[in-house]
């Protein structure tokens, strides 16, 4: 059976600092900035795991007038894929199974940015009914993007991703592996231990996702 979906929802922790309103597609956001270093990465990897916050700092213009509110975010991709993200979000990444993320977490509706009937239609009415909360709440789930694409840095539509509106507070039994550089590894299988995770966490190297 082909496995286009992952069980393990990834959160990148090397994300560029950068206002994500003006990004179109992933090249944009290799123009504004660069991923985290390696190290700095890490440190927030960690940060997260000690806190056990994945705090919302993103934010994205959904249409001239509107943005959504502060979300965080994951990634239903499989394993041997998330080298493709790398360029854009860094190479360390906290995986968290998938129940926890399904049931807190809301899949984003990917719109056509061709799809003028629908930004007109949808979109434009929502905004209208600015006292119906439950229809503008459900903007923070769209983003427009790209399905014919040149190539793979000219779309969004593969990173199926997850959002939460607002911080999300999870337990130490919500996380199911951690990705990191492979000289990382040692350090962040004490980290896990030392804030008392469970032992059978899986700490992986970043190397394993090249070589799979």
């Amino acid at each position: 059976m082909q496995r286009y979906y992952s069980t393990i929802y990834w959160h990148f922790t090397g994300s560029p600092i950068i206002d994500w309103r003006s990004i179109k597609q992933p090249e944009d956001i290799l123009k504004l900035g660069k991923p985290k270093s390696e190290g700095k990465s890490v440190s927030i990897l960690k940060e997260i795991l000690k806190s056990k916050l994945l705090r919302a700092t993103c934010t994205e213009q959904i249409t001239e007038t509107y943005h959504t509110k502060e979300f965080c975010c994951t990634t239903d991709i499989p394993f041997k894929d998330l080298l493709n993200h790398a360029p854009y979000y860094g190479r360390a990444a906290i995986g968290f199974k998938a129940n926890f993320i399904q049931h807190q977490f809301s899949p984003v509706f990917y719109v056509s940015s061709e799809n003028r009937s629908f930004q007109h239609n949808v979109l434009e009415n929502i905004q209208l009914q600015s006292n119906n909360f439950s229809l503008e709440f459900l903007l923070n789930f769209i983003k427009i993007t790209n399905f014919t694409p040149k190539s793979e840095e000219h779309t969004f539509y593969r990173e199926k991703e997850w959002r939460h509106v607002g911080d999300y507070h999870f337990t130490e039994d919500s996380i199911a592996a951690i990705v990191v550089p492979n000289h990382y590894v040692p350090d962040v299988r004490k980290y896990l231990l030392l804030h008392h995770y469970p032992e059978d966490i899986s700490v992986l190297s970043w190397k394993l996702i090249e070589q799979a």
